[in-house]
């Protein structure tokens, strides 16, 4: 046999990675949304006192119990404010149109979805707002976690960060806008 009878896993397809969100996500997503947006953040915030250890901690949580967590979708909530087109095509130094901005502040609540290979790392970098993290994160920061789900490919967890934010932006509730890169 081709490979020494080892056979190569599979890649999922759209119809299953899009179950396998169904399944979880957006449940997790809307009760997490659920809560009062101003409430005081608990312990478990992203946005207080942040540390590498914390977010591998917040991480650890949504641990299925693989051992293969390398490749995740997550899902965070993002701070609601103003801020104008202008502060931010000068803050991100940005020549494109940044209309989302302005489609993000009609909403009453903020959600980002991404992918990583690094997970407690790139959580780490949106959090701190320097400039490491996406776009969106840098103007609306990252206040909590609210779904992990693991990938044993990369493709199949990229593929499932665009089918996630579809999903999420048909499944959540009135008022939620849902951020997504490429």
């Amino acid at each position: 046999m081709f490979g020494h009878g080892k056979s190569r896993p599979r890649f999922l397809t759209d119809q299953e990675l899009a179950q396998r969100v169904r399944d979880v996500v957006p449940n997790r997503v809307n009760t997490a949304l659920q809560e009062r947006p101003d409430s005081d953040c608990s312990d478990r915030c992203l946005c207080h006192d942040i540390t590498r250890k914390k977010v591998a901690e917040l991480v650890n949580e949504f641990s299925d119990g693989s051992i293969e967590r390398t490749n995740a979708v997550y899902v965070l909530e993002c701070q609601w404010k103003t801020v104008s087109q202008r502060v931010v095509r000068e803050e991100l130094r940005l020549q494109n149109d940044v209309s989302w901005v302005g489609e993000a502040q009609k909403n009453r609540r903020l959600v980002y979805v991404g992918v990583s290979t690094r997970v407690p790392s790139r959580l780490w970098k949106h959090s701190l707002g320097r400039g490491d993290g996406a776009n969106f994160t840098q103007m609306f920061p990252p206040t909590r976690l609210l779904s992990i789900q693991w990938f044993k490919r990369e493709s199949d967890a990229y593929r499932a960060e665009e089918l996630t934010a579809q999903i999420l932006r048909e499944e959540t509730h009135t008022g939620v806008y849902v951020s997504q890169p490429g």
